[in-house]
């Protein structure tokens, strides 16, 4: 993921939370202007500054940067479904899946 992409990814996720560019500067106690400039590039984005506005906006790291944003949380269900089974239900699993290729 480039710089460009971690914008877009940022503008996107605070549009989805119904969160202007405006409220958001402001929660981050920074000026009005503040996320719009970031989101055009005028201002250089800081790792630490990025990890505080997705703490604000409630998304975790690895979900930010996960390739396929959309599909992270149902991509963590089945694994966390995975680590449930035991070697046979996961072998049997396995045997399942391979069929259907």
């Amino acid at each position: 993921m480039d710089y460009k992409q971690i914008l877009e990814r940022l503008s996107a996720i605070r549009a989805k939370k119904n969160l202007s560019a405006r409220e958001l500067g402001k929660i981050l106690g920074n000026s009005d202007t503040y996320i719009y400039k970031i989101e055009d590039g005028s201002i250089i984005l800081s790792v630490p500054k990025l990890l505080e506005i997705l703490e604000v906006l409630e998304v975790p790291v690895e979900e930010f940067f996960y390739k396929n944003i959309q599909q992270y949380r149902e991509d963590m269900e089945v694994q966390n479904i995975l680590r449930t089974l035991s070697k046979e239900e996961f072998k049997a699993l396995m045997l399942l899946l391979e069929r259907k290729k």
